[in-house]
């Protein structure tokens, strides 16, 4: 699946510079002070600006949601930049960012799944020979992927495509890793059941 270029307009961090947590006020309730300073939480999201983008356009399944998702992203990791105390990865935290704001975006457009299903190629549509040897199987896969449930969608993700251990992804997601790992078979059961015909063709030539 092509991602092509993602546009992002200058972004400003400088917003949450002046949260009242960083005025000097707060600092004298003992408010826990940032793990980094502003200039590294800065280099830090430009450096992982790209696996932000590459998550969220295969969480989204389309290039477009997926700019959105991650000026959403940005935005509030721009107001929550001294919530990050080091102990987890920066990729963690920033992915944590992206799954929220993939979880607030589904949950206003409630059709959205509906919507990506319906795109998916009728395997009844011609023969699965042709789909591969017109190379769709890679975009295949992709809508496939983006048509999955939430949560299986969000886990699969993480470990098929980001290469994050279930252990890791269970961080990402704040949930258990028997959860996770329950998840991320289930994806994996789903997507084999739906590429069967076009892995398998002889296999359906049987039935």
């Amino acid at each position: 699946m092509s991602q092509g270029a993602a546009h992002f307009p200058d972004f400003s961090f400088s917003a949450a510079a002046h949260s009242p947590s960083h005025t000097p006020d707060a600092r004298s309730h003992g408010i826990m002070q940032p793990a980094i300073d502003r200039h590294t939480f800065d280099q830090l999201v430009s450096s992982h600006l790209p696996a932000a983008m590459r998550f969220a356009v295969r969480l989204c399944g389309d290039v477009h949601a997926a700019e959105d998702l991650v000026q959403e992203a940005l935005y509030r990791a721009a107001r929550a930049w001294q919530s990050f105390r080091g102990q987890a990865a920066f990729k963690t935290w920033l992915f944590q960012i992206v799954v929220n704001a993939f979880r607030d975006q589904l949950a206003k457009v409630e059709n959205d799944a509906t919507e990506l299903k319906d795109d998916l190629a009728d395997p009844r549509s011609r023969e699965p020979a042709d789909h591969l040897a017109a190379g769709e199987l890679g975009p295949m896969v992709a809508r496939l992927v983006s048509a999955l449930p939430p949560r299986q969608r969000e886990v699969l993700v993480l470990v098929a495509y980001e290469g994050l251990t279930p252990a890791q992804a269970s961080a990402v997601l704040a949930i258990s890793e028997t959860n996770t790992r329950a998840n991320l078979a289930h994806a994996r059961q789903r997507l084999k059941e739906q590429l069967a015909p076009y892995l398998n063709p002889s296999d359906r030539a049987r039935k």
